[in-house]
């Protein structure tokens, strides 16, 4: 019994040094192959690490025989696409529709997705009061094909990047400089319609059907 209590004891002690030594590898490969991922263009806008199941924790909490997973997100990179493309199929005259295509990350206007995190709200959307006219074709344009841009932009978007994001064409209303749809208006600003949406109402919510402005939402799959 001393021999097998002796040999168990060893058996065990071998067992934890290689449980360790396999737990040290694991973090060493993760760490290793992220930050080759974080460093290879098209660098990813941010990342989500998950470790046995626990979201954000660090790689050494990894269990032995456990798992880490990265998510990674480029729609900065879509976005950027997304941007350029807008400013190319833009009519220009004053060249004030093709400046104001702006970027919104959950209603706050933003330069880029520097503070983005999966789940937010992605939009770009151009707010001169003469968008909407030109979206719908209802402005009279100098070069046919001018109207319908973000529609336009759509499908050239959704053509190189749709197997990474999806990409949404849309209306939506600003409020106090800040873009929403009806279930983001304050409560004073909103209603059910008969679908039991919620819709905007009064004059400040800028969302009645002729002030709304064309957008683009935008989202990982």
């Amino acid at each position: 019994m001393a021999r097998i209590q002796s040999g168990a004891n060893v058996f065990t002690i071998a067992a934890q040094k290689t449980l360790a030594a396999t737990q040290k590898l694991v973090v060493e490969v993760a760490k290793r192959e992220h930050a080759k991922v974080m460093s290879t263009d098209p660098r990813p806008g941010s990342f989500t690490r998950i470790v046995d199941g626990r979201k954000d924790a660090q790689e050494e909490a990894v269990k032995p025989n456990g798992v880490i997973v990265y998510t990674y997100s480029r729609l900065d990179e879509v976005v950027r696409f997304a941007m350029q493309t807008l400013f190319d199929l833009s009519p220009v005259l004053s060249g004030e529709y093709r400046n104001a295509h702006t970027l919104f990350v959950n209603g706050q206007e933003v330069s880029n997705l520097a503070n983005y995190r999966p789940g937010d709200d992605i939009a770009i959307t151009n707010y001169v009061p003469y968008s909407r006219k030109i979206e719908v074709g209802k402005m009279k344009m100098r070069v046919p094909g001018s109207d319908g841009v973000y529609q336009q932009a759509r499908r050239i978007v959704l053509a190189r990047f749709g197997n990474m994001a999806s990409i949404r064409f849309t209306f939506r209303g600003i409020v106090s400089g800040h873009q929403v749809n009806g279930a983001s208006l304050p409560p004073n600003l909103k209603k059910r319609n008969r679908k039991g949406q919620y819709v905007a109402v009064g004059k400040q919510a800028h969302n009645q059907r002729d002030l709304r402005f064309p957008v683009l939402e935008i989202s990982e799959r």
